[in-house]
């Protein structure tokens, strides 16, 4: 199922560019990024270590990179809140399935389905 694949594959990888930009970027520490994300500090360490995030690579594709930059500043300017930065991680996960950039991943982990004619993520 699409939304299965993006909610344990897709938001996660989204989740570490983030993280790696308040990190390495904006200078954050683990504690600082996981209180601005949400999360636990050692989920922040999973990110930082790919350890979690990596079952797909979004990094390097332009419009992905430029949703997490936005969403780190965001994040780092303080005037946005929790529930509008899950929306703008939930936009960018439709776009990654809109583009068609999940399907590699969801032929690797369902090899046996023909997902030549598939458009469930383009609606």
């Amino acid at each position: 199922m699409p939304d299965e694949i993006a909610s344990k594959s897709v938001i996660p990888a989204i989740r570490a560019m983030v993280v790696r930009r308040l990190v390495d970027e904006h200078g954050m520490t683990q504690q600082e990024a996981a209180r601005l994300l949400g999360i636990t500090q050692p989920a922040v360490s999973k990110y930082m270590h790919n350890k979690r995030g990596v079952a797909i690579k979004l990094a390097g594709i332009p419009r992905v990179d430029e949703a997490t930059n936005k969403i780190a500043t965001m994040l780092v300017s303080g005037k946005v809140g929790q529930v509008q930065i899950m929306g703008k991680l939930n936009k960018v996960s439709i776009q990654v399935r809109k583009s068609r950039l999940m399907c590699d991943l969801h032929r690797r982990l369902e090899p046996g389905l023909n997902l030549s004619s598939c458009r469930i993520c383009e609606t």
